[in-house]
């Protein structure tokens, strides 16, 4: 088997790609782990406003993504993806100027207007080869796993030396490299123009939602994504509670995430096929099941947490490989980049509604009842695709 088989073609779409993902996570998660503090001291600052000012950016990602992945099967991806851009760096330069919360809040919803998350995925899913979409989709996946980690590991040595406003310039920095990149490495034509025709736009957007594999799709990334948020909720807290873990986690993290990596890729030539494809999935899920269990039974064993770490991510790898390369294949012809917004949506829902369920439970329960209610939604998501067998 052909490890890397891209052609020059596909590997320069690539890296380009690979490229503007990983600098647009280092620049959007740098403030995550330092907001809640440093936060505090910008004018008219509140404990909630400040979670408005994280939040904001996910709700406003949710709503345009739809916009972007429709404008781009219309006008093609480069100009699509150079305009979120230069949406992203004009909040990062609002929020770098910003004394106030309130024009915070201005900048990060900016920067989420940006959404070009979808507009990516199609556009790899359209240059690359059947046989290298999963192999895409992964590196891809890598990627955005790694610079989420350097992303944590940077914002508070960032913030040591230069100050915590210098982490916007980071951020507008960054995105105007990532348009650089896009001038540079993605070619200008890639969607086809089709003449508009609002009743065909309304009768073909009304046939995605109503594609049955592609609403199972949509559904599988949101349960996913709603356990990630689960599970970052409790994980961090059972690692940092290990005083011989607490200074290592990034490491932790960087480790399970390259590991899963190479668990999942070997497997890439056969996962997408038929007689393989729902053996998988119940497999992945069922493991997430195990998983849960394992973490209800010995949640304060640090070393089986980190097992059961290892466990999720290699599930969670193999998901985000394998659904943006269903979402292609089931995509009506010429709106590829508006079934992968839908997409993209059923991600931040399920990353805001975990978010919110999870810190509810944890702030008003235990983790003991996250715990039970993460298994709980595990094995419906594990019904809901044995149902779909039946149907």
């Amino acid at each position: 088997m052909n490890t890397f088989n891209f052609d020059l073609k596909e590997w320069k779409i690539l890296v380009g790609i690979c490229t503007i993902f990983s600098l647009r996570i280092i620049g959007m998660f740098m403030v995550l782990p330092v907001f809640s503090t440093y936060g505090l001291f910008l004018k008219d600052s509140t404990t909630f406003l400040i979670g408005v000012a994280i939040g904001t950016y996910g709700f406003f990602q949710a709503i345009f993504q739809i916009p972007y992945g429709w404008l781009s099967d219309k006008i093609g991806r480069k100009f699509v993806i150079i305009l979120g851009l230069s949406f992203f760096f004009v909040g990062s330069c609002v929020c770098f100027y910003s004394n106030s919360i309130f024009g915070v809040i201005l900048g990060r919803s900016l920067q989420g207007s940006g959404a070009i998350s979808s507009v990516c995925m199609a556009l790899l899913s359209d240059v690359m080869s059947q046989n290298n979409k999963l192999k895409a989709m992964g590196l891809l996946g890598i990627s955005f796993g790694i610079s989420f980690v350097i992303a944590m590991v940077m914002s508070p040595i960032i913030v040591q030396i230069f100050g915590f406003k210098c982490l916007f310039l980071v951020s507008s920095l960054l995105s105007v490299v990532c348009m650089l990149v896009a001038c540079f490495f993605i070619p200008s034509s890639i969607s086809i123009y089709v003449p508009l025709c609002l009743k065909n736009e309304y009768k073909n957007f009304l046939n995605i939602f109503k594609n049955k594999s592609l609403f199972k799709t949509n559904l599988n990334i949101f349960f996913l994504h709603m356990l990630l948020l689960f599970y970052f909720l409790i994980i961090p807290i059972q690692l940092n509670s290990h005083i011989n873990f607490a200074n290592f986690v990034w490491f932790i993290y960087l480790i399970t995430i390259l590991v899963s990596f190479l668990v999942v890729w070997p497997i890439s030539n056969y996962i997408e096929k038929k007689k393989y494809l729902t053996f998988f999935i119940l497999l992945s899920i069922f493991l997430l099941i195990f998983s849960n269990i394992l973490l209800l039974l010995f949640r304060n064993n640090s070393f089986i947490v980190i097992v059961i770490l290892q466990i999720f991510f290699i599930t969670f790898s193999f998901f985000e490989m394998l659904l943006p390369v269903l979402v292609s294949k089931y995509s009506p012809k010429n709106y590829k980049g508006t079934a992968m917004a839908i997409y993209s949506i059923s991600q931040f829902l399920g990353s805001s509604i975990g978010g919110l369920l999870g810190g509810y439970i944890l702030y008003n329960l235990s983790i003991l009842y996250l715990l039970l209610f993460s298994l709980s939604i595990t094995l419906l998501w594990f019904v809901i695709n044995l149902w779909y067998l039946k149907t």
